[in-house]
């Protein structure tokens, strides 16, 4: 039987909320606001719930400050996420391996780490590497260590060879590029022509030797939308970069922009023109009369 003056603290993984249980009492204290210490019914020890992210307000229980339920379970929040990793807790990442950062959006050159993984060559990859081995030298089986081989000589391979498990040998090529017909030598993979789309929408792909680039689309931005960076719209007309006449009207687009001549004036919105004043009928009627009699009057003279 637990003492009445006993005080047992439990700490839930939330920022600065903490738990206590004062004579089986739950009171849920904000930042040690040790003043509204009442009681709030009684919990039974045996059945302390044991769920990470999980806080008792009163006779109810829910997700913690910077927790949120998902299916029935309490999961962190990360506001900026993941990239290559999963949030393990309020605003905290755990990276897969080769990747490092608040967000684990930084990789980690293995090839430059003190001990290095390959026994000869290293070419670092997002996320991994790959080991390279000298001229007259093949790449064992566990794709770290070299062996020197006098049948990897022969092929003359343009960026060394492999054993093979039949025990032969074969030339590899490094990320991004595959093997020509010759069996030896490299030629560039234009990732850019697949079939898939390989860069997300409002991008464009640009090739370039063994790898690709995403770039924003003519019109498109780089920007922060939802907490992701990825291409936004431009707003021409904002950033008064557009091309309109002084006397149009800018009207932003997804992309792009539209020029439209003001009321007053006409065009295609890039060359305005100011219109004409309209003339009445009677008007016209008299300038009409006019111009008869005075040519008339020289065609007598």
């Amino acid at each position: 039987m637990v003492s009445s003056l006993q005080l047992a603290v439990m700490r839930l993984r939330s920022h600065s909320t903490f738990l206590l249980a004062v004579n089986f009492s739950v009171i849920l204290v904000f930042s040690a606001t040790l003043h509204e210490r009442t009681n709030r019914g009684m919990v039974n020890q045996n059945k302390w719930p044991l769920q990470e992210g999980l806080c008792i307000f009163g006779h109810s229980t829910g997700c913690c400050h910077g927790w949120r339920n998902e299916s029935g379970f309490c999961e962190p929040v990360c506001e900026k996420p993941c990239k290559n990793g999963r949030c393990v807790s309020p605003g905290m990442c755990s990276c897969h391996d080769g990747y490092q950062g608040q967000q684990c959006d930084e990789d980690i050159n293995e090839c430059g780490l003190l001990i290095r993984p390959c026994s000869h060559s290293c070419m670092n990859t997002m996320g991994s590497y790959r080991c390279y081995c000298d001229p007259d030298y093949s790449l064992n089986m566990d794709l770290k260590t070299c062996t020197k081989e006098p049948t990897c000589w022969t092929l003359r391979c343009q960026y060394g060879c492999q054993n093979v498990e039949a025990g032969g040998h074969r030339c590899l090529c490094p990320p991004g590029l595959s093997l020509t017909a010759d069996n030896r030598t490299c030629k560039d993979i234009d990732e850019c022509m697949s079939s898939t789309e390989v860069c997300p929408v409002h991008h464009t792909c640009k090739n370039t030797f063994g790898s690709f680039v995403c770039v924003c689309k003519e019109g498109f931005i780089l920007g922060t939308v939802e907490n992701s960076i990825t291409c936004r719209d431009q707003n021409e007309c904002l950033m008064g970069t557009h091309q309109c006449n002084r006397n149009a009207r800018c009207m932003n687009l997804a992309g792009s922009y539209h020029c439209q001549c003001r009321q007053e004036y006409s065009g295609d919105g890039f060359t305005c023109l100011k219109k004409r004043a309209g003339q009445s009928r009677s008007k016209m009627y008299y300038h009409f009369k006019l111009f008869k009699r005075t040519h008339a009057r020289h065609h007598h003279l």
